[in-house]
């Protein structure tokens, strides 16, 4: 993902014009709606994510530096203030029902199949490791982001990732004996 947002809407928006904050919006909202929905269950992602957008709108005024950067920071914020109230849970947002019923008549692609399998995997990585696998992989930022939005140095962000992504091939891996 390239850390540009155009400057002029971006401009119009910290001057709290309408027009402008929709359209940041809904630029970022499917991008907030994806980071979400593999750093929480499912079910509250939608929530989160109009939440991270409720506190940019009410803080454009004095942001400053890499918009993304800046909004992934309140993105993981608010995942952490939710950890922090006891409602998170790391699910598989596909309950083992209905994983069962859909495997049994053939409803499960193989793409279906490898994305329960990464999501599941994710689940059982550390909360930083399974952060920056998100925000590495999935939502495409660059190490020096990952870094603004963790608050790590670029040492730290590359060590992060050898530890996130050899333990994740070890998961994988030890799935796939099974």
């Amino acid at each position: 993902m390239k850390d540009e947002v155009n400057a002029r809407l971006l401009a119009k928006a910290r001057e709290r014009d309408p027009e402008s904050l929709a359209a940041l919006c809904e630029q970022f909202y499917p991008k907030l709606l994806k980071y979400m929905h593999y750093r929480v269950h499912s079910s509250v992602a939608e929530d989160l994510a109009g939440d991270v957008l409720v506190r940019v709108i009410r803080s454009i005024d004095r942001q400053t530096g890499s918009f993304v950067a800046w909004m992934y920071r309140i993105a993981a914020n608010v995942v952490a203030d939710h950890g922090r109230t006891g409602k998170m849970r790391r699910e598989r947002p596909m309950d083992e029902q209905t994983l069962t019923t859909q495997v049994a008549a053939g409803d499960v692609s193989a793409d279906v199949g490898r994305q329960l399998d990464i999501e599941a995997a994710l689940g059982k990585l550390t909360g930083d490791q399974s952060e920056f696998v998100t925000l590495k992989f999935i939502q495409g930022l660059s190490n020096a982001q990952v870094g603004e939005v963790t608050g790590r140095k670029p040492e730290a962000v590359r060590g992060l990732q050898f530890r996130a992504l050899r333990s994740l091939r070890q998961i994988l891996e030890g799935e796939d004996n099974d």
